[in-house]
């Protein structure tokens, strides 16, 4: 699987019209986690494919089908 592009995801969002405090309202975290991810940390699982949700709603996509890693 590959890796996300998590400054891809969050900059097309904002590009969008979806602020970081936006986003991190949705995902359910603070602005400054948000602005993490976009300066190249990765988020949680979950906090992750909250976002991902947001990104493909926003774009009107299909979303992909997310696994739980194996462990």
């Amino acid at each position: 699987m590959n890796p996300v592009a998590w400054f891809r995801v969050i900059s097309d969002l904002e590009q969008r019209g979806v602020t970081l405090r936006s986003q991190a309202d949705a995902v359910g975290v603070s602005f400054g986690t948000i602005y993490y991810w976009k300066a190249g940390g990765e988020p949680k699982y979950r906090s992750g494919e909250r976002l991902i949700g947001l990104y493909v709603q926003t774009r009107g996509i299909e979303p992909p089908r997310l696994t739980l890693p194996s462990t």
